[in-house]
């Protein structure tokens, strides 16, 4: 099963699966660039949430690094092929549950507890960082929501905390971790409004491959109904409002 085609039957990683896959990501066995549970979690649903689902051979290199040097060193065959197949899942997971229970998504973030304050933050830094990695891979396909009327807006909460070129001013907004959390808990909301502004775009593409038309499906649905693409809304406040709406 391809990562284009996710199913229920594929469902999200067990907790000790998650820990093999963290153990691997922090092992010697990969270099200082690779990518971290959270960091992998936030590329991942840049990836899920996009204009389209890039082939695994496009986006499994840059979970290790940016260059081809930091391809990791695997023990064995069988050891390359748990990983890949737990990083594939994954991706599977995390495009299911944006498809079928996007209200209720729940990004992997930092807890983090400083001294001398009893308040456990929560920390999208790295998160963010991630999915502003998978917009930078695909930053073509991506140009059309980058210049749209109020993307600054959606984007601002991920650009803020995973960006690595703010200003100096906008450094001053992150700086303390309650800031951080702020921001942090705004990115779902981001997340979701990014999602179902690709939804129709996604669906085209998906129905392209499979030989459907997007127009035929769409005549014939009506507005108050459950949306097509899965999000769990009316389709007129979906795929079925202004496609140009962030």
């Amino acid at each position: 099963m391809s990562a284009q085609e996710p199913t229920p039957a594929q469902p999200a990683l067990s907790e000790q699966e998650m820990e093999a896959l963290d153990n691997f990501l922090m092992s010697d066995a990969t270099s200082s660039e690779v990518m971290m549970l959270d960091q992998l979690d936030g590329f991942f649903t840049a990836l899920a949430s996009g204009p389209s689902l890039p082939k695994p051979e496009e986006w499994m290199p840059r979970v290790w690094g940016p260059s081809a040097s930091d391809a990791p060193k695997f023990a064995s065959d069988a050891q390359r092929e748990t990983i890949t197949d737990l990083l594939t899942r994954h991706l599977n997971a995390t495009v299911w549950s944006m498809n079928q229970e996007l209200e209720s998504f729940e990004p992997i973030f930092d807890l983090n507890v400083y001294e001398g304050d009893e308040h456990e933050y929560l920390d999208g830094e790295n998160w963010a960082h991630g999915y502003m990695t998978g917009i930078a891979m695909q930053r073509d396909s991506w140009k059309k929501l980058l210049e749209a009327r109020h993307a600054a807006e959606v984007l601002r909460p991920l650009y803020l905390l995973g960006s690595p070129d703010i200003t100096e001013e906008e450094e001053a907004l992150i700086e303390t971790p309650a800031q951080r959390e702020a921001l942090s808990k705004k990115i779902p909301a981001s997340v979701a409004a990014i999602y179902k502004y690709w939804a129709p775009q996604r669906r085209a593409a998906e129905e392209r491959i499979h030989g459907k038309s997007d127009d035929s499906d769409m005549k014939h649905v009506s507005r108050n109904a459950p949306c097509p693409c899965g999000s769990g809304r009316k389709f007129k406040k979906c795929c079925g409002a202004d496609k140009g709406e962030v």
